[in-house]
């Protein structure tokens, strides 16, 4: 079957009930973190399996490595296994916090060397919107055996953000990169250089992406060869900047996944305040 990196709640509907497809199911709220796992329970895309960011797709909190830490190879491919998921396997991602949580799985599993990995256009509120059925079935996937080829070069850590020369991207709202306001993390402000692209920017009316030419074009700031380093607060939206590098075929782009909340738990790192959009370094 045809299969994309970003697939319309049309093509999902044809395609639910193909035996290699897995639907994960990742929404949440950083505010309640339990609130993914009740709205699951309450109505979900009928297959889906829940996967949860901080259980499933995060490792332990430690002193260092941020809010949330990747999960070791080892664990995060168990996870993986458990729910259903291997080489032979697509997998369509969903959430409905305007598809961040889902490009979270998404480039973990690029990470793991799985590159079969479509985010739902419109999350589960545009599979509602167009009346297709919602499931309260509880799933049982098959277990499996996930096999991770790790993509090393996908990521970086503080050492190397440090000695970066070229570009960082901050994905947070504008007034937390700027330090106006600091909501969740214990310092405001942005890592020295980074210019700020809010991941919200990649996303039309209702939850569905732009464009691949938008896209191009609104990211036109990046220059060749690049290889950007991008980073949020906790390694989590800044994976949707990613998927929209990726919509738009522009490719280096790597992640810091531990971000802003690692980068100030280190009290000697510099912190930088003000205004610096990307937008501003595009070409006239």
């Amino acid at each position: 079957m045809f299969f994309s990196s970003l697939v319309s709640p049309q093509w999902l509907r044809e395609h639910l009930d193909d035996p290699d497809l897995v639907i994960a199911d990742c929404r949440f709220d950083l505010a309640d973190p339990e609130a993914g796992r009740r709205v699951y329970e309450a109505g979900h895309i009928p297959g889906a399996v829940y996967l949860d960011l901080e259980r499933d797709l995060s490792g332990p909190v430690q002193e260092h490595g941020g809010r949330h830490p990747l999960p070791d190879e080892e664990t995060l491919a168990e996870t993986m296994g458990r729910a259903g998921i291997d080489e032979r396997k697509k997998v369509v991602a969903y959430d409905d916090q305007g598809e961040a949580m889902a490009a979270r799985l998404w480039w973990l599993l690029r990470y793991m060397g799985h590159d079969r990995v479509a985010i739902l256009d419109g999350g589960f509120s545009g599979w509602v919107h167009h009346g297709y059925p919602v499931s309260q079935e509880g799933v049982t996937p098959k277990l499996t055996r996930f096999v991770p080829r790790v993509q090393s070069e996908m990521k970086v850590d503080m050492d190397e953000v440090k000695r970066h020369s070229g570009l960082l991207v901050d994905a947070r709202e504008p007034d937390r990169y700027q330090g106006i306001r600091e909501p969740i993390d214990q310092k405001a402000g942005h890592i020295p250089g980074a210019v700020n692209r809010f991941w919200k920017e990649n996303l039309a009316e209702g939850q569905h992406w732009k464009s691949p030419a938008e896209l191009k074009k609104e990211w036109d700031f990046l220059r060749e060869e690049e290889q950007p380093i991008l980073y949020c607060g906790s390694g989590v939206t800044a994976c949707a900047n990613l998927f929209a590098l990726h919509l738009a075929g522009v490719k280096g782009g790597r992640l810091y996944p531990g971000s802003w909340s690692d980068w100030i738990s280190y009290p000697e790192n510099p912190i930088e305040t003000g205004e610096r959009s990307a937008a501003a370094l595009r070409p006239k």
